[in-house]
């Protein structure tokens, strides 16, 4: 029997789909909600397993089209407590994303759960969850199969990066002054609030642990550093050229180093699992997807970010103990889980079981 989902109309014409929550996308056709097996399909959704409905007294589940900023920003928080309020009635839950990097804590509803990628884990509730970066499939698109080709264990692991890191002292304080006017902002609104942002220069960071791997001779590196996001491409071809150089690293790579950027998130993070690699993740109090469900242990190497320091050495301790066949297969449940739990069919079946 297909799950039935309930989602607000909205003024399609006024709205870019693309700002649209995620996992509300496959309902959309013609400016409206609805059941086009074709979209479903696009979005690797068997048609029968979910089905829209615009009465809400029929619905498993609602999903709130906006981001959460929209409501809050706009005054239409009225919206979202009615919504809360059918929801209770009805004995269901509702589902809604928080856009952007900042870890803003929101005014929250019982029966409505925020998505988001930022934020901090220690500082909100359990009504917030993690949610995966909406990625294409670049391995599919670039290398033209479903399938990745796993890597082989060598003695030395060999670790890639490829993004902004640098040294710069300039960099460092534009990057920490930013978090400082983003507080500055909220001590405004409200002193007396939590959700604070601890200044972080990724790309500084970033660029100490890289050299602190560079030092080592139990590892080989395969960093690219980039003094830019993006690497500050100016014209199409440059786009491509560098994102398929961005790519290159990962899938020449036996581990990636994934720590979090201007948000306390790491996109690097969904696009090693993508191309089959081994995320090496620093934790810096990340708010993951799945977490119920999800043993994120077993596909990363798991660094927290006060353990920084000995990152060299957890690297080396994970890869020896590690046997080649178990190396293989990691590879290979790190690309399943991004196609199958992490994808927006993933994430719909996630939530429909959620009890």
């Amino acid at each position: 029997m297909a799950n039935k989902v309930f989602i607000p109309i909205i003024d399609f014409k006024q709205t870019e789909p693309r700002s649209l929550f995620l996992l509300c996308r496959p309902f959309l056709s013609n400016n409206s909600w609805g059941n086009d097996s074709n979209d479903f399909r696009a979005w690797n959704i068997e048609p029968d397993t979910f089905y829209y409905t615009n009465q809400i007294e029929e619905a498993n589940l609602v999903l709130i089209p906006r981001t959460i900023n929209y409501y809050f920003e706009n005054k239409k928080t009225a919206e979202l407590d009615k919504i809360n309020q059918l929801c209770s009635k009805y004995k269901i839950m509702a589902f809604a994303f928080i856009g952007g990097d900042w870890g803003l804590a929101y005014p929250e509803f019982k029966n409505i759960t925020y998505f988001r990628m930022g934020g901090f884990r220690s500082q909100l509730s359990n009504l917030n969850q993690g949610f995966p970066a909406a990625l294409s499939d670049h391995y599919m698109r670039l290398y033209g199969k479903e399938e990745i080709e796993a890597r082989e264990k060598q003695v030395k692991p060999i670790i890639g990066f490829c993004g902004h890191a640098t040294l710069s002292f300039i960099k460092r304080l534009k990057e920490n002054m930013k978090f400082v006017i983003e507080n500055i902002k909220r001590s405004i609104r409200n002193p007396f609030r939590n959700d604070w942002e601890p200044l972080f220069a990724s790309a500084y960071q970033r660029a100490l642990l890289m050299k602190s791997l560079e030092a080592s001779k139990q590892v080989h590196t395969n960093f690219i550093y980039r003094n830019n996001y993006r690497a500050g491409y100016k014209t199409p071809q440059q786009l491509e050229d560098t994102t398929f150089e961005y790519y290159e690293n990962i899938r020449n790579s036996d581990y990636v180093l994934c720590v979090r950027g201007g948000g306390n998130f790491s996109i690097r993070l969904y696009e090693t699992l993508m191309m089959g690699r081994i995320p090496i993740f620093v934790n810096t109090d990340c708010i993951l997807p799945q977490t119920d469900k999800i043993d994120w242990k077993k596909h990363v190497v798991w660094v927290e970010w006060a353990d920084r320091k000995n990152i060299t050495e957890i690297i080396i301790k994970f890869h020896s103990h590690i046997t080649p066949e178990d190396f293989k297969a990691m590879q290979y449940a790190n690309r399943e889980l991004w196609k199958n739990e992490l994808s927006v069919a993933g994430c719909l079946n996630y939530i429909v079981n959620k009890e």
